[in-house]
């Protein structure tokens, strides 16, 4: 089940969000459609508590890879960098036994 999500064309940093959940995962897959073999996805997943990256990811090219976290209860914010890349999208999941 998606509780919330990103959607964007540029990298930069994401508000601070909060995860209630003690199991969730980033669903996140890139669109690009002018030079796919140029595009480039990097995301980190920062606890703002302590400033520690929690998971990242990095891939080339369309696709998508899906990042699995086994922290909840805490605020969190994203750094994102996509170069070639016509949209992205990011999205918080978690199992419907959780909501």
């Amino acid at each position: 089940v998606t509780f919330a999500y990103v959607e964007e064309k540029r990298g930069g940093i994401t508000d601070v969000f909060h995860v209630p959940y003690p199991v969730w995962r980033l669903n996140c897959s890139v669109t690009p459609t002018i030079r796919p073999e140029s595009a480039s996805f990097k995301m980190a997943l920062v606890d703002l508590e302590n400033e520690i990256i929690v998971k990242g990811a990095e891939f080339r090219y369309p696709g998508s890879i899906i990042k699995n976290v086994q922290r909840g209860g805490k605020d969190f914010y994203l750094i994102v960098s996509a170069d070639g890349v016509d949209s992205y999208r990011i999205s918080l999941e978690t199992q419907i036994q959780y909501l």
